[in-house]
């Protein structure tokens, strides 16, 4: 019986047809999620390389940049608080604060806007090659910066009812987050945006919550696992910003393991609640589904 399942993990992912046909044909296991999304991800290794040195590089830069400033004004904070003159010199502080605010919001700002245009580049190349389509990554990139607009429109109010969801106990938030967990493979592989692209994510986890927490556990948890491995690099380079770069490119690296096993989590979704099979015709660049066009 072992043997036999082992050797069906195999065949799902040998082939970019055989995997297609797996998606399509029963809700997947998480070793079967697994399974996939480990061969794309070593089958595209080196289109992911590009699209982590042309997009995530820039926002690892952007990101240890902002880290070092909050970190300098947490310092700046923790001085005026410790010698208590923050009332002889108000301005001085409002400052540091305004500074810290700043910054703040514009790290949420990448993690909102910067980041998922990455990640819709890599699902669909992942798409692609699940079409047996090799994906121009410049192409990618380019359809993905196309999206700019559509998670703008659509992380904004999802980050503000997450939060004021948080608010009340957390736990309205941290539903909200788990319902609207797929947004961004809806905009990338559907077209949708706003408020369409929440809803339909919150169709994929309808009578899947608690296994759907338990796939971004399991998920995460490999991701970590990556990034402590990754974390060595303090050991054998210095503590400068130089080295937080090259961690947080590694992390990137990793977690593009994630956004393929969460693509092919999408679109089996897609296929076993909503019905949504996907065709054996051949991917083509630019292909995205447009639904809200289609309505």
């Amino acid at each position: 019986m072992g043997m036999r399942y082992t050797n069906s993990i195999v065949f799902i992912i040998r082939k970019g047809e055989s995997m297609l046909e797996a998606i399509n044909k029963k809700e997947l296991k998480v070793i079967e999620i697994l399974s996939i999304a480990m061969h794309l991800f070593t089958k595209n290794l080196k289109s992911i390389m590009v699209v982590v040195a042309m997009f995530f590089f820039p926002i690892s830069i952007l990101n240890a940049l902002i880290m070092e400033k909050l970190s300098n004004s947490l310092v700046l904070i923790k001085n005026f608080m410790d010698t208590g003159v923050i009332t002889e010199n108000l301005p001085g502080y409002t400052a540091v604060m305004l500074n810290f605010i700043e910054n703040n919001l514009l790290q949420m700002a990448v993690l909102l806007f910067l980041e998922p245009i990455g990640v819709i580049a890599i699902a669909k190349i992942t798409k692609s090659h699940l079409y047996s389509e090799q994906m121009n990554v410049k192409e990618a990139i380019g359809e993905a910066i196309n999206c700019l607009w559509s998670v703008i429109i659509t992380g904004i109010p999802g980050m503000i009812l997450i939060f004021l969801g948080c608010l009340l106990f957390f736990i309205p938030g941290i539903y909200l987050g788990i319902i609207w967990t797929f947004y961004v493979y809806a905009i990338a592989l559907r077209g949708k945006k706003g408020w369409k692209a929440l809803e339909y994510s919150k169709k994929l986890t309808k009578g899947k919550f608690w296994k759907t927490i338990g796939l971004l556990i399991v998920i995460s948890f490999i991701a970590a696992g990556w990034n402590w491995v990754f974390s060595g690099v303090y050991l054998f380079l210095p503590q400068q910003i130089g080295t937080d770069i090259l961690y947080t490119v590694l992390t990137y690296i990793s977690g593009s393991f994630s956004y393929i096993a969460m693509t092919v989590l999408f679109m089996n979704r897609e296929t076993f609640l909503l019905g949504e099979t996907y065709g054996s015709v051949a991917y083509v660049s630019g292909s995205t589904v447009n639904e809200d066009e289609k309505e």
